[in-house]
This record gives C-alpha cells, structure tokens and sequence, in this order.
C-alpha cells in the first residue's frame, strides 16, 4: 500500500488505514451544540482491493451530507434529546407528566442510550414491533410477574407472564413524543432528517358515528322542549 494511501488528507475530510488493512474516512461536520466539540462524521470500508475507490467514494457522500446539512451534527443520544425536548415542550401539565412516564417507561429503556443519529426506519419499525409484542419488553423471556416489588410470599397472584401488546392509543402517543423531538434536533441541526419520517405510520382507528335516527331524534328534540331553555340550545 501507497504511502499516499496510507493517510491522505484533505481539506475537508481523510483517509486513514487500520492495522487491519481497513480505511477509515473521517469528514469534519461541525462543531456538537451539547459538547462544544468538533464532530466528524465517520465510515469503515472493509480491506480489499476497491477499498481505495469505495473510501473516495464514501468521503464524497458525507462530504455531500455536510453541504446539503443532512448530517447529524452531533454524538447526543435519544434521552439527551428527550430531556431538551420534554424542557421546551408546550402542553398542559398533566399532558407533559403523562408523556414523561410514558417515555420513562417504553421509550428510554429500549431506545435512550442510542445516539439519534443511529436513528433510521428500520431501528423504528423493530422498536414499534417490540412495543406491539409485548408491553412490557420482555423480549420472549419467561418470569413470574409478582404481585409486589417488596420480598413476599407468593400467592395466586404471583403468575407466569403474559404478553399483552401496548395499546394503540398509547403507541400513538409514543410516536407523538419521538416525531415532536426529531423535529426540534432538525430544527436545532442535530439532524438533517426527522427520523420519524422513515418508521411505518401509526394506524389511526376510522371514526364510527352513529347518529341518531330520524325517529330518535325527533323523541330527542320532543323531550327537550319540557324545559325551554334546554330545547332552545337543542
């Protein structure tokens, strides 16, 4: 190998070789708005004799996503950004306390220590699956679901586990937490691209009304009329 291939810098960007005959390219992305550091933007290409021409290749891409601000632009992970987003979030406090435990429970345990720009469809959809199997992550595994947490004797009530699946409405607000917190790391640059885009939609259920019938209402608006200011507002 060249001494030239060897470590080839740019620039804006590398070309390093590993002991294992691998290169690395490192492109500088900025500077991380939580550290203060530099970030780089980084890809392995295994050894072979296109490594050469595949490190050329992927410096160019990240090269790219750095000019047209697709890059992530920093190492934070998913409850880093939770934390801000939670921070700055507008609702009612019973909204915010119920999306806190919700993201305590089911979104931090299995996505928190990941770094948001690992993020991508495919990490979604496993995660939205895990969340649709069971509710409570177990993963396949066998246990006793015990009736407290404190050292007890067990009864009846201490049973084998069960999968239920979380329910619709509490995956919906599942996607309402992490969609709302990758649009502010786009917004803040963090990413070039919210995430959330990329998993499969949440089904919404179809609404079912069921107004009354012309006879049925009728009754309905007769009634009211017993007291008149109630059939007015009828």
């Amino acid at each position: 190998m060249t001494t030239a291939s060897l470590l080839r810098k740019r620039a804006r960007g590398g070309i390093h070789a590993l002991p294992s005959g691998s290169l690395r390219v490192k492109v500088y992305a900025g500077v991380d708005p939580l550290t203060g550091k530099p970030y780089y933007l980084r890809e392995t290409i295994p050894a072979g004799p296109d490594a050469e021409k595949e490190a050329e290749k992927a410096r160019t891409r990240l090269l790219n996503q750095v000019d047209e601000q697709r890059n992530p632009r920093t190492r934070a992970t998913v409850n880093q950004l939770l934390d801000r987003h939670f921070e700055l979030l507008r609702v009612e406090p019973n909204t915010l306390v119920s999306y806190e435990a919700i993201a305590r429970v089911h979104i931090r345990p299995l996505l928190g220590t990941l770094a948001v720009s690992k993020l991508n469809g495919e990490v979604l959809d496993s995660f939205y699956r895990q969340l649709r199997s069971c509710r409570a992550h177990c993963g396949g595994r066998a246990y006793i679901e015990h009736r407290t947490a404190e050292e007890h004797d067990c009864d009846e009530r201490c049973k084998p586990h069960a999968c239920r699946p979380l329910a619709d409405g509490s995956l919906r607000k599942v996607h309402a937490i992490l969609s709302g917190a990758g649009k502010r790391a786009v917004r803040w640059r963090w990413l070039g691209t919210n995430p959330m885009d990329q998993a499969e939609p949440i089904a919404v259920p179809r609404a079912d009304p069921q107004p009354p019938s012309p006879e049925q209402a009728t009754v309905i608006v007769m009634e009211a009329w017993r007291d008149p200011h109630w059939g007015m507002f009828v």
